[in-house]
């Protein structure tokens, strides 16, 4: 667990971590009390945090027991190929799918219900509340999608013997030398970890770097690649084929934020002076923008609807651009663009998943903010699959270039597609790493 000469400035950091979240609990309670009391949702997922909803089950099955962890909306798309192979593999077991955000949480409920046994709001981390969850659970094995490190959840596992299993696993050049600066911390932090099933063998390096021991360090692969094809709900897939019946063409931009969407809707009112048959779907990434958003459409002169108010008959012929105000739809919008443009990456997010429109074969634009995809978008440059719009400015004429010449935007599109069927099948692998794992905790007797 780390040499003799860390123990103490560990001691203290560990100390100085649980106090600091104490105090933050402490000292901000009238600004994150009113915050959270303002909203049923926001409410839902502070009390399921502290295993106060009412959500929590305990479990007493002796069945094999999964408890898969994802963040938001992203990695719980990512797991859904992995906790259904998970599933086909081992029958009997029980699943539970965490998540930390309410979005996150609404996908899995609408996406995962049938693979899974129960949805549940990941722990705060202090030691006593995750203690009582993991209690109630009772897992074999924990599964983390990327790079979720929990301290004191970490230390309540391992002083269960509960393997640990990260898949998904990546760390950035820049977070691994803030991470190297005190590897004694993170050593010890990341050897509660069992096993890393790492994306790239670069981040697997850093890992084993970072926990000097490459054993349970393994480049498995990225599980986005092996993405499911969603299907496209009905009355959106109703809404956006009449217009391409009619004649029309779609731009899908998806996961938008602030700062983006004017630039987004200055390049689509000059794109439509070429083409006055093309449409928008926009789609923010976060529901509270949805007002803000229609906003900024009416102050642009382009006529905008909600597609949850929108008829089932179709759009008005005025009608240029359908905001998108549900969650969960997106990818279904992409199947059915001609052109997709992912959010995140004109302002500097860290840019969002391009494989859910490129899976379709679908052309994509992305601005230059995409460190959360680093090894991704580098890939798809390389493969000269994707368009890379350099400034907010320039996402007209890019846009522009991919409409003047459809056959060449529909090449590109291709080639993301073929990419993505080249990259897959970390999915089993990671399935073949989690199971083993939890063997291994079964034949230790522990």
């Amino acid at each position: 667990m780390g040499s003799a000469e860390h123990f103490l400035p560990w001691t203290v950091a560990w100390i100085a971590y649980n106090l600091t979240l104490w105090v933050f609990l402490v000292i901000c309670a009238p600004v994150w009390i009113p915050w959270m009391l303002c909203a049923r949702k926001r409410r839902s997922n502070f009390l399921a945090r502290l295993a106060l909803g009412g959500g929590l089950r305990s479990s007493r099955t002796t069945n094999p027991h999964f408890w898969v962890h994802s963040v938001s909306v992203g990695e719980t798309l990512a797991a859904a190929p992995f906790i259904r192979k998970l599933k086909s593999a081992a029958p009997d077991a029980v699943i539970t799918l965490s998540t930390v955000t309410i979005t996150g949480q609404d996908t899995a409920r609408r996406a995962l219900m049938e693979s899974v046994d129960a949805v549940i709001y990941f722990p705060l981390d202090l030691s006593f509340i995750c203690s009582r969850f993991l209690d109630r659970i009772r897992p074999d094995a924990v599964v983390i999608l990327e790079t979720e490190i929990w301290p004191n959840f970490l230390a309540e596992c391992a002083k269960r013997n509960i393997p640990v299993v990260i898949l998904n696993g990546r760390i950035s050049e820049k977070s691994f030398n803030g991470y190297r600066r005190i590897s004694w911390l993170f050593r010890r932090v990341l050897r509660d970890i069992s096993v890393i099933g790492a994306q790239t063998p670069e981040d697997a390096r850093r890992y084993s770097d970072l926990r000097c021991d490459s054993g349970d360090v393994f480049p498995t692969g990225n599980m986005k690649y092996d993405m499911a094809v969603p299907v496209t709900e009905h009355v959106l897939a109703s809404l956006m084929s009449r217009v391409r019946e009619s004649g029309g063409r779609w731009l899908v931009a998806g996961s938008t934020h602030e700062g983006e969407e004017t630039a987004i809707l200055k390049g689509f009112a000059k794109a439509r002076v070429y083409d006055p048959h093309l449409h928008l779907l926009i789609a923010p990434r976060h529901p509270e923008r949805f007002d803000r958003v229609e906003r900024l459409c009416v102050e642009a002169g382009l006529s905008v609807t909600r597609k949850a108010i929108c008829p089932e008959d179709g759009l008005s012929e005025a009608v240029h651009i359908l905001l998108l105000d549900t969650v969960g739809e997106l990818s279904g919008a992409y199947a059915l663009a001609d052109i997709a443009f992912v959010g995140g990456s004109l302002v500097p997010v860290g840019g969002h998943n391009i494989l859910e429109p490129a899976c379709f074969g679908v052309p994509v634009m992305t601005g230059t903010y995409m460190e959360n995809f680093r090894e991704m978008a580098s890939l798809f440059r390389r493969s000269d699959a994707i368009s890379v719009v350099d400034s907010p400015e320039a996402f007209g004429t890019v846009l522009l270039d991919l409409l003047k010449d459809p056959e060449s935007a529909s090449r590109m599109g291709g080639r993301g597609r073929n990419l993505i069927r080249s990259c897959q099948g970390a999915t089993d692998r990671n399935v073949a790493l989690v199971l083993d794992a939890m063997r291994n905790r079964k034949d230790s007797g522990k």
